[in-house]
């Protein structure tokens, strides 16, 4: 397809870049899909900010406006990002900042945002793969605004964005989890108040209503979920951080008498990125840890959930995700990426996992004599397929109607799901250069569209009415790619920077913003089947 115009020499990478505008299509099915009309506020930072302006100008949009923070340690007519240069200074709106602070200041800031939107006539919100995006209340608040939000709903954000509830649904749907608890405050609420007699009186002090009380039906810790599902709606706290700590030692220590010598991971609800998460080795280590990890995510405020999970942490292992897309009805995985090799938290290098390539992969050290090896390859074939299936299963029971990604941990031959981000992420371009998303037209087989990139996919199903169509994911233009993450964090690699951008450039497609502490590029270019050696520092 042809270029739609820009002049930027990071637009006509034709890696990504195309014309997107389905309403020029002969089709009138095809072109029942433009997204011309779109009117978007994006309200993130980063090269995501770049790449969302990027692809809806190549969609036909006509009026997209960004939010500007006010701490973004740049002042915007001296600007260097790209993206304020290129736009109308109208369509720039000031924030203080993107998320605020505490609960306070963030709720004051995403009824800022939907102000925003009204006054300047921006229809639907895309938030990127900051915090925001897997924000429940921001999305809902966006929902009952009568506004759209580009990614997936509420309902999806609340079932599958905070871990407990994800790890429940995956229990489920038949999903292999971490052994561990996912309910960590519930028993800490039936350790105070033990029985059903007694969480009735706990919300009728509170004013609490919870119909879950009046049916015998329900179990108890349902119950106590129910109760304190109802306390975080009204604000209230039912238990204290120190209460919640001294429950957590508890966990710890029956977990550790069943898996002696081995280490848990304490890991908030909310968060990503690495955030909320600390690893002890003993049940005093716990306590201490609480504060921090309440901290980080931004939920010491009254009313937060503070929930934590309590799981094994699993040793020797590599680290795997599923990139998902769904329309609410069905779900398509769009093959997988090894993250294993990582520092901090912070994934370094990920590399895309197809059925096709390992298969490929298999037949050639199958043909070589290389027995052994052809073994390995069709073990990770075996999980990988595992994986995708669980991962469609999962999408459609919290009915996904936007892309996410469920991320999971392998250790030999086994896998255990870790969690799911109901969001975009920094290296979702590593799967779109192996598949593609493909429509088809219900009521004609030779009627269909490709879309090659995740960012437009999820506007194309922002702006879909309710309809029965299906979807499948062709291959693509390349067999495996890979993304590096460069951490720049001393002057010396800072300085080589320069030198890897000009080697890179002719294969690349940059990825950064200036002055921010991690440098990216993505790269189209073929990797082995198989990572021979993965590593993960912390």
């Amino acid at each position: 397809m042809p270029s739609t115009g820009h002049t930027n020499g990071h637009t006509k990478n034709p890696l990504v870049c195309r014309d997107r505008r389905l309403g020029l299509s002969e089709s009138d099915w095809v072109s029942s899909f433009s997204c011309e009309e779109m009117t978007v506020l994006i309200v993130c930072r980063g090269p995501v900010r770049q790449e969302a302006i990027d692809t809806f100008g190549e969609m036909g949009m006509a009026k997209v406006g960004i939010l500007l923070s006010e701490k973004d340690s740049i002042v915007y007519p001296r600007a260097l990002a790209p993206e304020l240069r290129r736009l109308d200074p109208s369509r720039v709106h000031s924030v203080a900042d993107y998320t605020g602070a505490s609960k306070e200041e963030r709720t004051e800031r995403v009824e800022q945002i939907i102000q925003i939107a009204r006054d300047n006539g921006y229809d639907y919100i895309f938030a990127g793969y900051g915090f925001m995006a897997e924000d429940e209340e921001f999305v809902r608040s966006i929902e009952e605004a009568g506004l759209r939000f580009i990614g997936p709903c509420s309902h999806t954000v609340q079932a599958a964005g905070f871990k407990d509830e994800a790890k429940r649904t995956a229990e489920r749907v038949d999903v292999s989890v971490t052994p561990g608890i996912n309910n960590a405050t519930a028993r800490l609420l039936l350790r105070k108040h033990g029985d059903r007699k007694a969480l009735g009186k706990l919300a009728k002090k509170h004013g609490l209503d919870v119909p879950e009380l009046s049916n015998d039906e329900v179990d108890l810790d349902t119950v106590a979920d129910a109760v304190l599902g109802a306390s975080y709606d009204a604000g209230i706290d039912l238990y204290t951080v120190d209460e919640l700590a001294e429950q957590l030692k508890i966990e710890v220590g029956t977990i550790l008498e069943t898996y002696e010598g081995s280490r848990i991971r304490l890991k908030a609800i909310g968060g990503g990125g690495g955030k909320g998460q600390r690893i002890v080795h003993r049940a005093d280590e716990a306590p201490p840890m609480v504060r921090e990890i309440l901290g980080e995510v931004k939920a010491l405020g009254v009313g937060d959930n503070k929930n934590i999970l309590v799981e094994l942490n699993i040793e020797t292992t590599r680290h795997n995700e599923i990139q998902l897309i769904g329309n609410g009805e069905w779900t398509v995985s769009l093959g997988g990426r090894d993250c294993s090799l990582q520092m901090h938290e912070q994934k370094l290098l990920e590399v895309s996992i197809t059925q096709e390539t390992l298969r490929g992969a298999v037949e050639r050290e199958r043909a070589a004599g290389n027995e052994a090896a052809a073994a390995a390859i069709e073990q990770d074939l075996s999980i990988l397929t595992r994986m995708e299936a669980e991962a469609e299963r999962f999408g459609e029971a919290v009915r996904l109607d936007s892309a996410s990604t469920f991320e999971c941990i392998v250790d030999g031959a086994r896998h255990y799901f870790m969690e799911v981000n109901t969001r975009i992420q920094v290296e979702h371009r590593v799967s779109e250069l192996c598949y593609a998303l493909r429509f088809h037209n219900p009521a004609d087989a030779s009627d269909s569209f490709d879309v090659h990139s995740l960012v437009e996919a999820m506007a194309l199903l922002a702006n879909l009415a309710p309809s029965v169509f299906n979807a499948t994911r062709p291959r693509s233009r390349h067999g495996s790619t890979r993304r590096i993450s460069l951490s720049l964090r001393t002057p010396a690699a800072r300085s080589c920077l320069g030198r890897i951008r000009s080697k890179a450039r002719s294969a690349t497609t940059r990825a950064s913003a200036p002055r921010t502490p991690i440098q990216t590029f993505s790269c189209a270019t073929s990797w082995p089947a198989r990572m021979t050696a993965t590593s993960r520092f912390s």
